[in-house]
């Protein structure tokens, strides 16, 4: 079956049009603490196409391994053209090898109690172009996104996370884009905790500096469940580029989006943050986590980035080596205490 994605798209911007809702969140979402990892692998080599060989989706055994530690959401980043085949605007439902391993993942999930984060992990982009600023990239994410929803809504186990670190666009731009795909994800019937992040990379420590602050008080959900998505990095340029981490980094970073937050009348969730296993490193991801910790007010959780078969020696990893967990893996087990 295809869906015309210009009708979608249309749709969802009458519905946006008829809204004015404050950012809110289900109650469940401001008792539970949300704590996990992401599980990388499926997003890798965006542009190559052999499952296996460019790119590996996670399998239940690196849930099982993480939930045995304690942690029940996972961020399995992903790639909407693996998941969808786009058509001359139209998106054929026909299930890919991808969305069949993903959904597979999810109902294993669901069965130790485990959520999965759904992340179109591309940053701003889809094949078509650019998200917010050519038509047909947003026609794209909104339709994949109304697909996402309408087969995904009865999952309870499942949040979705509209897009990884969107950042060529500006929030003015990104924005509209985001609306209307929260406003297709309504409107096929899925009542799941929604992610939504800014543009400029979704920096909480730059949140401020942008017109992130300025724009994205703006999103509308009519289920009122949705959090903003941010991440944080604790080196000089907060890229995760580099295994030194800036002291005082882990106390600091994330206060400007909290008050930010707060004045809002809105939560956080950190959607990715790594740190080294040197001293300095350990150290200051204890602290951003224990500051998460003390400011559940705005904070509903966070997933370390990252796990994955195919990291290697990354420095942010926790994947086990040789059955061993890394440093930084003790640290995430302290602070969820």
């Amino acid at each position: 079956m295809k869906h015309s994605m210009s009708k979608i798209w249309r749709a969802a911007l009458v519905a946006i049009a008829c809204l004015s809702v404050s950012p809110a969140i289900s109650e469940e979402s401001t008792t539970t603490w949300m704590t996990g990892i992401n599980v990388s692998g499926a997003e890798l080599n965006a542009k190559k196409s052999r499952i296996n060989f460019d790119y590996v989706f996670p399998s239940i055994k690196e849930i099982e391994y993480f939930r045995g530690k304690g942690f029940r959401y996972f961020r399995i980043p992903v790639l909407m053209h693996r998941l969808f085949q786009f058509d001359a605007g139209q998106i054929n439902s026909t299930p890919t090898t991808d969305w069949k391993l993903l959904v597979a993942l999810i109902d294993k999930a669901s069965t130790l109690d485990a959520v999965v984060i759904v992340d179109f992990h591309q940053f701003g982009r889809t094949q078509s172009g650019l998200i917010g600023r050519d038509a047909a990239a947003t026609e794209e994410f909104v339709a994949a996104w109304s697909e996402t929803a309408k087969l995904l809504k009865d999952r309870s186990n499942v949040i979705f996370n509209l897009m990884n670190e969107p950042h060529e666009q500006t929030a003015e731009e990104w924005l509209p884009a985001a609306n209307a795909a929260i406003a297709a994800i309504r409107q096929a019937g899925a009542k799941q905790l929604l992610l939504v992040p800014g543009s400029h990379w979704t920096g909480a420590h730059s949140w401020t500096k942008t017109d992130n602050a300025r724009v994205m008080s703006g999103v509308v959900d009519p289920a009122q469940n949705f959090a903003y998505d941010v991440h944080q990095y604790l080196d000089a340029d907060s890229s995760g580029t580099s295994p030194k981490e800036v002291a005082g980094s882990g106390s600091e970073r994330l206060k400007a989006f909290s008050e930010w937050a707060r004045q809002n009348h809105a939560h956080g969730f950190l959607g990715e943050f790594g740190f080294s296993s040197s001293e300095a490193g350990l150290r200051e991801g204890a602290a951003l986590l224990k500051y998460m910790s003390d400011n559940r007010d705005v904070w509903i959780g966070w997933t370390y980035w990252a796990a994955g078969p195919w990291w290697g020696d990354y420095m942010y990893s926790v994947e086990p080596k040789s059955g061993i967990d890394r440093p930084q893996l003790d640290i995430l087990v302290q602070q969820n205490k």
